[in-house]
């Protein structure tokens, strides 16, 4: 299939999308491009869960614009100096598809001062301006084309085509000017090498080295220091790369000095431990969580919680499919340095066993046992879980719904407190073992142990 072909039917397929007809035919003088992310994947064959959808306007003033959108759904004006909107189509919503990037041609120039921030740049919109000038002041030359939805052609000004077939990473112009312009970049490329198993062009590779410890320079904003490059960003697109492409990111990030900037405990534990990293390279993506929890292991708690905050891995907005949670990443990192025994296990009390390994923590902390050669302890884990399950005849993903509760113990004239909690885990340690398996039975050796213990 030719490329034009595969970007159309890549656009044609999205019901979202469908209000491209209706723009050209109602603009015959307007151009209609794809840019960005979506064009590059369409190209790959690649097809991600999330797709951004990404489209700049040409020869059409911004009210027109607006007022033709605003009749389909939708628009927000998220850059009010230059024209940027977000759109959502008239039957969908956030839950369903991303919000599509509706935008005018601009070209950008570092503001005097500029500190390398993201949004340190003077910015221009003219919707008269070429498309070639927009995707001039893009990032890597994989994501410096656009689709001409109307000729059905593809603009390639900076041969993205060519790196996309060597699989090779390349920035566009000068990589220590787009670099400096803005720092986040420099991320976003150790992600996209990782992500898409690219190599990362020698001169673009270099400038990444070099300047890669500036993703952390601080400046002071209102008598505070605050990060030039926000921990959220930062966070995100290690994320990304640590979830989508574990072991390539291993690689990248060792080759390019991310390891000391962004992770410098684990930086330390490397210098101590060369071979620290290789349980990672046994990941495979979507293990986020696993894949974090083997890079604290070896750290103390203070230090793992600071590599949390300063990655800004522990900062990722509820709902991202990349967030972590601190306390489930801790707690298992806690229990891989505690090291209990096969024995341990086998002796452990139901209940607490339930806190530890019966829940969503299990199957993640047998992964880290697995990918860690912990076999003896991992297998007396599994066993337990295992044995206890089958007696419930219930999956993994399942719980293992209490027999009482402590309004129960309350009623037989326990006293509201801490005792409340011990009945209810001897009450849980004999349902877990099988010795207690309907609500009455529990009710009744509730109700005699209570009677034994005012009798005494």
């Amino acid at each position: 299939m030719r490329k034009e072909d595969q970007l159309n039917s890549t656009l044609s397929s999205r019901r979202e999308l469908s209000f491209i007809d209706g723009f050209l035919s109602d603009h015959p003088e307007a151009g209609l491009y794809l840019v960005g992310g979506a064009v590059r994947d369409a190209l790959l064959a690649r097809h991600p869960r999330e797709v951004d959808f990404d489209f700049v306007v040409t020869g059409l003033p911004a009210p027109e614009l607006e007022a033709w959108f605003r009749t389909r759904g939708v628009l927000n004006l998220v850059g009010q100096h230059f024209g940027v909107y977000k759109f959502m189509p008239t039957g969908h919503s956030p839950e369903d598809i991303e919000f599509i990037d509706i935008a005018l041609p601009r070209t950008e120039a570092v503001a005097r001062g500029s500190l390398g921030g993201y949004k340190d740049f003077d910015v221009q919109s003219d919707p008269h301006l070429p498309i070639q000038d927009d995707l001039a002041r893009r990032d890597f030359t994989i994501n410096a084309m656009a689709f001409d939805v109307r000729e059905r052609k593809l603009i390639d000004p900076f041969d993205g085509q060519a790196n996309l077939a060597q699989k090779l990473l390349r920035a566009v112009g000068s990589p220590s000017e787009r670099f400096t312009e803005d720092l986040s970049r420099i991320l976003r490329g150790v992600r996209f090498a990782s992500e898409l198993g690219f190599a990362i062009e020698e001169e673009t590779s270099r400038a990444i080295r070099e300047l890669i410890s500036n993703v952390n320079r601080q400046t002071e904003v209102e008598g505070s220091l605050v990060y030039v490059v926000p921990r959220e960003t930062v966070g995100s697109e290690l994320a990304k790369a640590l979830s989508r492409q574990p072991a390539r990111a291993v690689e990248i990030f060792s080759a390019h000095n991310v390891w000391r900037e962004c992770f410098p405990h684990v930086h330390e534990q490397l210098e101590r431990e060369p071979d620290y990293l290789v349980p990672l390279s046994r990941t495979a993506p979507g293990e986020l969580t696993v894949v974090v929890v083997l890079l604290l292991r070896g750290l103390s708690m203070e230090d793992a919680r600071d590599t949390l905050s300063f990655t800004g891995l522990s900062t990722l907005e509820r709902g991202s499919s990349h967030r972590i949670e601190t306390s489930l990443v801790m707690t298992l990192v806690r229990l891989l340095q505690e090291e209990p025994r096969p024995q341990d296990i086998e002796e452990m009390r139901a209940s607490t066993f339930e806190k530890h390994f019966l829940n969503d923590k299990g199957p993640l902390f047998l992964r880290c046992l697995e990918l860690t050669g912990a076999d003896d302890l991992r297998r007396a884990i599994h066993a337990r879980r295992t044995q206890i399950e089958n007696r419930w005849l219930v999956d993994h993903d399942e719980s293992i719904a209490p027999l009482i509760s402590g309004q129960d113990v309350l009623a037989h004239g326990v006293v509201a407190g801490p005792e409340v909690r011990i009945w209810l885990d001897r009450v849980r340690d004999l349902q877990l073992d099988g010795k207690l398996m309907r609500r009455e039975d529990a009710l009744a050796w509730l109700e005699q142990q209570l009677k034994q213990k005012s009798s005494s």
